[in-house]
């Protein structure tokens, strides 16, 4: 290979380190900038909204947000530097966390659907 075929193969591979960094740092702003707006909404909704509804959307938005903070938003560094610099221990951490947010989100929407079934067939049957 010559001089020229490496700089390109350099400029794409920092064309994609940028591209995919910036996916992350955005995707990540979104999921946690999304899910605070959403516990504040919830927090503030008015008496109409049954209560059990709003714990469990209070749950979903809690779980995600653990989601975007220890694994979404630490993954920019990584992503940009291309190796992972927090350790062993973090590392476990934030794939426990992750893996447990996603099995409480996965709860919360099925206990959603259960919920709003039950409404629904109690609503049908008057």
């Amino acid at each position: 290979m010559s001089t020229n075929d490496d700089s390109v193969v350099s400029g794409y591979e920092r064309f994609v380190t940028v591209l995919q960094t910036t996916v992350i740092a955005v995707i990540s702003s979104g999921i946690i900038l999304s899910n605070i707006i959403n516990l504040i909404v919830l927090a503030s909704a008015s008496a109409a909204m049954p209560w059990a509804t709003r714990l469990f959307l209070i749950n979903l938005s809690s779980s995600d947000l653990l989601v975007g903070l220890v694994a979404c938003a630490p993954a920019v560094l990584p992503a940009a530097t291309g190796r992972w610099t927090y350790g062993d221990v973090w590392c476990q951490v934030s794939g426990i966390a992750y893996c447990v947010s996603c099995t409480v989100s996965i709860w919360s929407i099925s206990m959603i659907g259960l919920h709003r079934f039950g409404a629904v067939c109690r609503f049908c049957s008057i």
